[in-house]
């Protein structure tokens, strides 16, 4: 029953509508308290002390409401409900609580707009009964007014009806106001969101247009060099044959080796070309140690070290590049020396930028090249983002260092 939603963003509206507003409420109660029986009242010798302090009181609150319709942004519903409490309580008038009550209607949307409305609703009827029936003239802003009679000390003959209608005239201003507001406010946000969804889709189209493309190179490059790498491994092998027990055949054995390391690199640049655009998990970095202890490393023996400051801050691009990175130096670790351990060491900061540093035993005869892309996928994903591949073997141990900026989301 009292649920709302808000109407786009609680932004500070302009100073010069604010002001004018302002200028609009007070005004509009100081009529209503001049045009009052106490204000009446005051006036003549009839007054009593009780009828001033009604009247210095009503003008405190009319220059108080006023004044908060500066906040009219930010407390809708508080000033809409104080304003109209207000004009039940004060001869203060309606004016405040509607122009507050557009303010609400303009911002924001649902039940407790409508129960708001249906206050202020009856408030200003009650007030424009009680300010038609009130005499004489000179205590009621309708009959100062509507009436004939421009003295202020005749009777009031003005009808409820004339009163009523001046009341339904606000309460339409008002409410039109605000509701002419919050569509304007409402197709913003539908524009908005309409082209938040055309860039999505934009950015969509890209990447299927540059997955379509990426794999049209990979097959156009496996059609025209695969099939000549696989007969220059054939003839190398035929060749190795044919002068077993010669000074050349260690050239031919070269050879066949080295078209099968081209046939083995061809495939992990083609792996990189067709991969998914999205294959690394898409989490914050700093929960890589858990990752790591509960996925990359599950039966295979690691130690690692692993310091992340401030990993939820990271660009996700730089999240999944450092995920794919660990993944993929843990997997070549198990593939290339299956049984060692793999020591890992990841230190991420926004000082100091992303430095991965992995590191096994060398097997002898474990270091065969797979048809992963392995290194090569590393270097062109981490190259991406200005990072940096530096692999190393030395005192039997194969060592790969991966520097990577830091990039923060924004």
């Amino acid at each position: 029953m009292f649920k709302f939603q808000k109407v786009g963003r609680d932004s500070r509206p302009a100073v010069w509508r604010t002001i004018l507003l302002a200028l609009i409420s007070a005004f509009g109660g100081l009529i209503c308290i001049v045009f009052s029986p106490a204000g009446f009242q005051t006036e003549t010798p009839a007054g009593t002390d009780i009828d001033a302090a009604v009247v210095i009181v009503a003008l405190i609150l009319d220059i108080a409401l006023a004044t908060a319709l500066v906040w009219r942004h930010r407390i809708p519903f508080g000033l809409t409900i104080a304003a109209a409490l207000g004009a039940a309580v004060m001869p203060i008038g309606t004016m405040p609580a509607l122009i507050a009550l557009a303010a609400l209607l303009g911002r924001r949307r649902g039940p407790a707009t409508w129960w708001c409305t249906a206050l202020v609703a009856v408030i200003t009827v009650v007030d424009a009964i009680l300010d038609g029936r009130a005499q004489p003239n000179g205590a009621s802003v309708t009959a100062s007014i509507f009436q004939a009679n421009n003295s202020l000390e005749a009777r009031n003959t003005t009808s409820i009806l004339t009163a009523l209608l001046g009341a339904a005239t606000f309460l339409i201003i008002g409410i039109g106001a605000g509701l002419i507001r919050r569509s304007r406010r409402e197709a913003i946000v539908t524009g908005q969101d309409l082209s938040a969804a055309h860039q999505r889709v934009a950015r969509l189209d890209d990447e299927v247009s540059r997955r379509q493309e990426r794999e049209k190179i990979a097959q156009e490059v496996h059609d025209s060099l695969g099939h000549s790498l696989s007969l220059i491994s054939l003839q190398a092998a035929s060749l190795e044959t044919k002068l077993d027990g010669t000074d050349h055949v260690e050239s031919a054995k070269t050879l066949r080796e080295s078209a099968g390391k081209a046939m083995s690199e061809l495939r992990s640049l083609l792996s990189l070309l067709s991969e998914p655009m999205t294959p690394a998990p898409d989490l914050p970095l700093s929960k890589l140690a858990e990752v790591v202890e509960d996925t990359f490393g599950a039966g295979q023996p690691i130690t690692a070290s692993i310091y992340v400051s401030e990993g939820d801050s990271a660009d996700p691009a730089l999240s999944r590049a450092v995920y794919r990175t660990v993944q993929e130096l843990l997997t070549n670790t198990a593939n290339h020396a299956p049984g060692t351990t793999a020591a890992l060491k990841v230190h991420a900061s926004p000082a100091d930028g992303v430095r991965i540093e992995c590191s096994n035993p060398i097997v002898e005869g474990g270091r065969g090249e797979g048809s992963g892309r392995g290194l090569s996928g590393i270097s062109e994903r981490v190259k991406l983002l200005d990072g940096t591949v530096c692999r190393t073997e030395e005192h039997g141990m194969f060592s790969v260092t991966v520097t990577i900026p830091w990039r923060n989301a924004s």
